[in-house]
C-alpha cells in the first residue's frame, strides 16, 4: 500500500475540521498574518496564482485565536480558477521530479527528506522558503501516531482493540526510521513527519492547497486536473470551484470524498480522518465497526436533529457489541472525565484531542444503539466484502484497514 495515499491537510488548534491552525497566543495572529502573506506572495512571484478574491483569515472574526479558514470576498462563479500552483513549488522526491516513480517507498521518504530539507533551510536562515516557514510555524505532534507514550497509551484504553480507528501507529513514522533511514530523534524530521502525513496530497505537498478546510457537508472545491493522471509539469496544481460561491462563504475541500478520492469511499471515515489528520469532522460522518460489521452515516438534518443512514443492515449481534462499548467508554468516562492533563501526565493538546473524539465516538455508539432500525443477520452471512458500498475498493485489496471477520455458515 502506499503510505502516503492519503489526502491531507491539517487541523485546528481545538482539532475541528479545519486545515489551517490558529497559533496557541493572541500576540501570534500577526505573525501567522505575516506568514501567509508571504507565502502568497512567493507563489504569486513564482509563477502560481492565487485569487484575489479569497481571504486567508480566522473563521471568527476578532477572535485571533481562533482556526483560519479561506473565505470567498467577491463572488466566485463555478470553475473559476481558486489556486494554480508550478511544479517547482511543490515538495516532492527527487524520484518525481526526474519522473522516475520508484514505488511508494522511495516516494515517501523522498517527500518526507525534501520537506526535512526545506524546513531545515528555513530554519536556519541558509535558504529561506515562504513554505518551510510556514510549516516550522505548525503545532508539534498533533496527530495520534505522533503523541507521547501516556498519551497513545491513554487513547488505546478508550478504544480498547474493538473500535477505530484500528490501529494509532502511524506507518509512516516507522517507514521513515526503517525504509528512509531517518532520524526519528530530530524534532524537525519528526515534524516533517508528521505535516507530510497530515498535509499532502499522496507524494505532493502543496502549498495553498492545504489551507483548505474540510466538510463533507459543505465543500465546494475540486481538482481540475488529477494530479497522477496528468503532468503538472504542464498544467500545475490547480483548484477550482465546484459551484458558485458568495461573499463571505466559506471554501472546503473534502479529504475522503473529492473528486479524485474514489479509493477512499468505502471505508476513510471520520476515525481515519481523526487518526491522519488530527481533527473531528462535523456532520455528516461515516462510522465503520469492522469487529461489529455496523457501517453508518451520521447525519444532521435542517432541523439540527440527529439521524443514522445504516449503510448495510443492522444486526443484533452487532448492535449488543456497541452497545457493551459503549458501556464500556461511560466507564472510561467514569474512570478519567474529573481529571486534569496535568494529573495523567500528557500534553494539553493531546487531553483536548482525546476527549473531543471521545465524545464523537459516543455520540456515534448512542445513535447507533437508540435506533429503530429493524435487526436482521444477513450481514453476518455476506463476505468479506460485506462494507462495500460504492465498489472501489474489496476487502482483498490493500487500500483499506477493515479487518476480517468471522461469517455464520450459510
Amino acid at each position: 500500500m502506499a503510505i502516503l495515499k492519503i489526502l491531507s491537510a491539517a487541523t485546528s488548534l481545538l482539532l475541528s475540521h479545519h486545515g489551517v491552525y490558529a497559533n496557541n497566543a493572541a500576540n501570534k495572529s500577526s505573525g501567522d498574518e505575516t506568514l501567509i502573506s508571504n507565502l502568497i506572495q512567493w507563489v504569486r512571484a513564482n509563477g502560481g496564482y492565487v485569487n484575489d478574491k479569497l481571504s486567508f483569515r480566522h473563521v471568527n472574526l476578532g477572535d485571533p485565536i481562533s482556526p483560519r479558514g479561506v473565505f470567498a470576498t467577491k463572488e466566485i462563479e463555478e470553475g473559476e480558477t481558486l489556486a494554480n500552483i508550478p511544479w517547482n513549488l511543490i515538495i516532492k522526491s527527487p524520484e518525481r521530479e526526474r519522473g522516475e516513480v520508484q514505488g511508494w517507498s522511495k516516494d515517501d521518504c523522498g517527500v518526507i527528506q525534501e520537506t526535512i530539507k526545506v524546513m531545515t533551510a528555513s530554519a536556519t536562515n541558509v535558504a529561506i522558503n515562504p513554505y518551510g516557514r510556514y510549516l516550522l510555524s505548525q503545532p508539534q505532534n498533533y496527530t495520534v501516531g505522533f503523541w507521547s507514550k501516556k498519551g497513545q497509551e491513554l487513547f488505546v484504553e478508550m478504544t480498547d482493540d474493538f473500535l477505530p480507528p484500528n490501529s494509532i501507529d502511524d506507518m509512516l513514522l516507522l517507514e521513515f526510521k526503517d525504509a528512509c533511514g531517518g532520524n526519528v530523534n530530530d524534532p524537525i524530521a519528526v515534524q516533517a513527519t508528521m505535516l507530510v502525513r497530515a498535509r499532502s496530497d499522496w507524494e505532493y505537498m502543496v502549498p495553498i492547497y492545504d489551507m483548505f478546510n474540510h466538510d463533507n457537508g459543505k465543500y465546494n472545491i475540486q481538482h481540475k486536473y488529477n494530479p497522477y493522471q496528468s503532468s503538472l509539469e504542464e498544467t500545475g496544481y490547480e483548484v477550482v470551484a465546484s459551484r458558485k460561491i458568495y461573499p463571505g462563504e466559506q471554501l472546503y475541500n473534502s479529504y475522503n470524498r473529492c473528486n479524485i478520492c474514489e479509493a477512499y469511499y468505502d471505508w476513510f471515515g471520520t476515525p481515519e480522518l481523526y487518526l491522519h489528520f488530527g481533527f473531528v469532522e462535523s456532520y455528516p460522518q461515516r462510522w465503520l465497526f469492522d469487529l461489529a460489521r455496523v457501517k453508518v452515516d451520521i447525519i444532521a438534518g435542517n432541523d439540527g436533529r440527529i439521524g443514522v443512514n445504516f449503510l448495510v443492515p443492522p444486526s443484533q449481534k452487532g448492535v449488543e457489541m456497541l452497545r457493551h462499548q459503549l458501556m464500556r467508554l461511560n466507564d472510561f468516562s467514569a474512570k478519567y472525565g474529573n481529571r486534569s492533563a496535568e494529573e495523567i501526565g500528557v500534553r494539553g493538546l493531546e487531553w483536548n484531542s482525546l476527549w473531543k473524539y471521545y465524545a464523537a465516538l459516543r455520540s456515534a455508539l448512542t445513535h447507533i444503539t437508540q435506533s429503530t432500525e429493524m435487526l436482521v443477520d444477513d450481514v453476518w452471512k455476506m463476505s468479506d466484502n460485506w462494507w462495500v458500498q460504492e465498489g472501489t475498493t474489496l476487502a482483498e485489496e490493500d487500500e483499506h484497514w477493515v479487518r476480517k471477520t468471522a461469517r455464520d455458515e450459510l
